[in-house]
């Protein structure tokens, strides 16, 4: 590993951290350490057609898509989780001097 770091293999960002001996970032890390301990979780079927959902990583949530409808199913408690997580983005956005159109 360099002094200034590798690009990590999932996303590309520079990153000191390792995992298994591959440059990977501590965000990356966080994600699939989430989608690991997701993995014991049972499988929901999709309510629109009955399809078997993935999981998937948003805001350091795991929630399940469909494949097929690309609908999102959310446990108790994460929508407002996810909401603060969106808020929190966007107001750093803004004090960064970027605009985020809200509606």
């Amino acid at each position: 590993m360099s002094f200034f770091g590798e690009k990590c293999a999932r996303c590309g960002s520079k990153t000191r951290h390792e995992v298994d001996g591959k440059a990977t970032c501590v965000a990356c890390d966080n994600e699939m350490q989430l989608l690991v301990e997701a993995k014991g979780e049972e499988l929901h079927l999709c309510p629109v057609d009955g399809a078997s959902m993935s999981k998937e990583i948003a805001h350091m949530i795991v929630v399940d898509r469909c494949p097929t409808c690309q609908g999102v199913w959310l446990d108790g408690g994460e929508l407002e989780r996810l909401k603060g997580g969106v808020e929190a983005s966007a107001l750093m956005a803004m004090a960064s001097g970027f605009t985020v159109p809200f509606g």
